[in-house]
């Protein structure tokens, strides 16, 4: 054996090295994404199954309706996460006002065995007719109720 066989046996371990390098930093970059992914995932499912949520009451009497909820899951919410609808329109988050029914006050965090109010400013409503109001949190869990 000469030295351009070794030369060439050399060059092409050190590529065989250095592919090798790189094909495995690619599945380390891989599996690093999907480890990351899985676990966003079940922590989105564990919000999930945490949150729970129930319209305990539907006031339309006054001309101006009232909504009471609660929380009766583990997961604290935002009351920025709350969307409604009534008869299956969106009511906007801004002119909805979510408030502690015992003392009035506007609630940022929905915390777990609390009651909120909302007050929504939607359409008037015909007074004979079966509505249906649907809460449902940023994690996708709803309640509806028809009044």
């Amino acid at each position: 054996m000469g030295f351009s066989t070794v030369a060439t046996q050399l060059l092409f371990f050190i590529a065989v090295v250095g592919l090798s390098a790189g094909v495995l930093a690619v599945f380390a970059n891989y599996l690093d994404e999907t480890m990351g992914a899985m676990g966003d995932k079940q922590n989105y499912i564990t919000s999930q199954l945490r949150t729970d949520i129930r319209i305990t009451n539907i006031d339309n009497s006054s001309g101006h309706l009232h909504i009471y909820a609660k929380n009766i899951g583990d997961e604290p919410l935002s009351t920025d996460c709350v969307e409604l609808y009534v008869d299956g329109a969106w009511v906007t988050v801004a002119p909805t006002r979510i408030t502690d029914p015992a003392t009035g006050t506007e609630l940022e965090t929905w915390f777990q065995q609390d009651t909120m109010k909302l007050n929504p400013q939607a359409a008037p409503l015909n007074a004979g007719s079966i509505h249906e109001a649907k809460l449902i949190t940023c994690n996708g869990v709803s309640d509806s109720e028809n009044f």
